[in-house]
């Protein structure tokens, strides 16, 4: 499988919306002003808070998350933006499987399976949605193309929508320092015979390396 390199990766942003059409996705902890004119609407999630210590600590648990019936999951990386109005733009990691959603404020929210932003107690999991699970899957981009590299200089954010089987299990590794995350590795694998990989994140607030597999398309 072929590695993409930065200027394909470039040409395919450019592209992508003329090519496949727009797709909007809600994300609550990122303002579109701080990422400029794409469309990544604001993510939301149901789920408490998850604790992870006071001082620095590192959450590793794998999960087994249902998927939409039309098979496919968003997934969703950003960087710290600038402040915006004098508020702070915290790079985040998002991950949605299935299709929920609730009203605030005139507003339809999507509800993500996992998220988890460069804030306190931003670490949230749908466990309605995804079961924990004992198995466990590598934590590397084993199966998988890339990295595309994201940097608050370079595209400052990545979209992707990847088909799936009906179940995926994902494993995420989360440290965090007083309850804020600063690193994040995510592995993504169809639960199926085949467990074959689909997506794979090493999420920083100043730094994303995103690598994807063949049934990943881009909607940045």
């Amino acid at each position: 499988m072929r590695v993409k390199s930065t200027s394909e990766n470039l040409s395919r942003r450019v592209t992508s919306g003329r090519m496949r059409g727009r797709h909007y996705i809600l994300i609550a902890g990122l303002l579109v002003a701080a990422l400029g004119a794409a469309a990544l609407g604001v993510h939301a999630s149901s789920a408490a808070p998850i604790r992870t210590g006071t001082a620095s600590s590192t959450l590793d648990k794998t999960f087994s998350c249902r998927v939409r019936t039309q098979h496919y999951i968003d997934l969703s990386a950003a960087t710290n933006a600038p402040p915006v109005n004098n508020q702070p733009q915290p790079g985040g990691l998002f991950l949605t499987t299935v299709t929920k959603t609730r009203k605030v404020n005139n507003t339809l929210e999507t509800l993500t399976q996992v998220s988890l932003q460069a804030s306190k107690n931003s670490l949230r999991i749908d466990t309605k949605t995804c079961s924990p699970v004992k198995q466990q899957i590598p934590l590397k981009p084993k199966g998988v193309s890339g990295p595309i590299t994201v940097t608050p200089s370079l595209f400052g954010h990545d979209n992707e929508q990847c088909g799936t089987a009906g179940r995926v299990l994902i494993r995420l590794k989360v440290t965090s320092t007083n309850h804020t995350p600063t690193h994040a590795l995510l592995a993504i694998r169809n639960q199926n015979a085949s467990h074959r990989a689909v997506a794979f994140y090493n999420w920083t607030p100043h730094k994303v390396n995103v690598y994807i597999g063949g049934t990943c398309h881009s909607l940045s």
